[in-house]
């Protein structure tokens, strides 16, 4: 299968598991269009895209902060939260954890468990499975979480700065008669709030929870670590075990009534959420979603800030299509095709897919175009 085909049978899997519905043979349209002479109708296609109803950022924020004043915002923060102070991501954290299963070298082992990732591209799940299977320990059943814990840890740099973290220790403190947030969810096993919070010597009451039987105490504000919560000192428990297992995620799945689902369910049902650095693409939370949707009275959205596509990015991803393509691409083809214009056009195709598919799920989509700033900023004027 060339690169071409490939994208077009992504693309088709996609749309396929979105919740808006297509014209059958638009994607046979663009593919035409694509290996025609002809020059591509854009506006034509265009029309044929889903609408979204867009949300400004000053809507949004003006909503947020709505809802920050009566004490109903909630935070939900992903990996990319973290990401600035060497947390690392899901494939390099795959990547460190393979390396204690492998019996070679250290140098070879380095090598051999960057490749493989790579190569193969492994599912979480699966590789999760494996690496639980490998670095258990009868003598020791929290093994497996004390390796991933001392793995995620291993690069932590705790001078880092971030003005994302700074904004949402900022939410935190709510001084005086200043509302207070809901409270935080994180996707995140690692202390990075906590730890941030404490760093500001205020009386700032919070508490982490992350396991069955942790009742959260009305008067602090609760940070619920609903895949696990592993932080850089103290005892490791049954109640630490995280969701990079399988076998967790499918008890997860299955148990409607777990108190992770339960909190995830009512907090998507009954406050508004805003969603920073994570994506909607797990299963299990677009479940939650779509089961407190069910539940809502009224048609409230939530929020999550994303990057819009980066035209460089773009550009250079499209110039290697063209040139890996030849017997599609031809130049005459080329000469046909308006080169910017392509660009401009398949980021438009690529936000208005992800817009639709979020808005099917309760949530509107903030474009931003830079990460840090942009995200700290709206942080700041939904507290002021």
């Amino acid at each position: 299968m060339n690169i071409e085909s490939e994208y077009y049978d992504n693309l088709s899997k996609f749309i396929s598991s979105t919740k808006f519905n297509l014209p059958e043979d638009y994607l046979d349209r663009i593919l035409e269009s694509f290996q025609s002479i002809q020059k591509i109708d854009f506006e034509s296609v265009l029309k044929n895209l889903p609408t979204t109803r867009k949300s400004t950022t000053p809507t949004a924020i003006k909503n947020l902060k709505k809802a920050h004043e009566a004490e109903n915002l909630n935070l939900v923060v992903g990996a990319g939260v973290s990401k600035p102070y060497g947390i690392p991501t899901w494939d390099y954290l795959l990547q460190r954890l393979l390396l204690k299963t492998l019996e070679e070298t250290p140098e070879k082992a380095v090598v051999l468990s960057k490749v493989f990732t790579k190569l193969f591209n492994p599912s979480p799940l699966i590789a999760g499975r494996y690496l639980q299977e490998s670095l258990s320990d009868l003598k020791d059943k929290n093994r497996f979480e004390k390796e991933v814990r001392r793995t995620l840890y291993e690069s932590f740099d705790k001078n880092a700065s971030s003005q994302i973290m700074d904004e949402i220790v900022k939410l935190c403190a709510a001084p005086g008669n200043s509302p207070n947030l809901d409270g935080i969810i994180t996707y995140n096993y690692d202390d990075i709030i906590e730890t941030k919070i404490r760093e500001k010597n205020m009386d700032i009451p919070f508490q982490s929870v992350y396991g069955q039987g942790i009742d959260p105490d009305n008067r602090a504000l609760a940070i619920y670590h609903v895949h696990g919560f592993l932080p850089q000192e103290g005892a490791i428990s049954e109640l630490n075990n995280i969701t990079l297992s399988e076998y967790v995620y499918h008890e997860q799945y299955s148990n409607i009534y777990s108190w992770n689902n339960i909190v995830q369910i009512n907090k998507f049902r009954d406050k508004t959420c805003l969603f920073i650095g994570t994506s909607l693409s797990d299963p299990n939370i677009r479940r939650l979603l779509d089961i407190a949707n069910s539940q809502k009275k009224g048609r409230k959205f939530h929020y999550i800030i994303k990057k819009k596509p980066s035209r460089s990015w773009v550009s250079k991803r499209l110039k290697k299509i063209l040139d890996d393509n030849s017997e599609i691409f031809n130049e005459k083809v080329k000469a046909k095709l308006d080169f910017e214009e392509t660009i401009d056009f398949l980021i438009e195709i690529q936000n208005r897919f992800e817009e639709k598919d979020s808005e099917s799920l309760g949530v509107k989509t903030v474009w931003i175009d830079e990460y840090d700033s942009d995200i700290a900023n709206i942080l700041k004027r939904i507290r002021e």
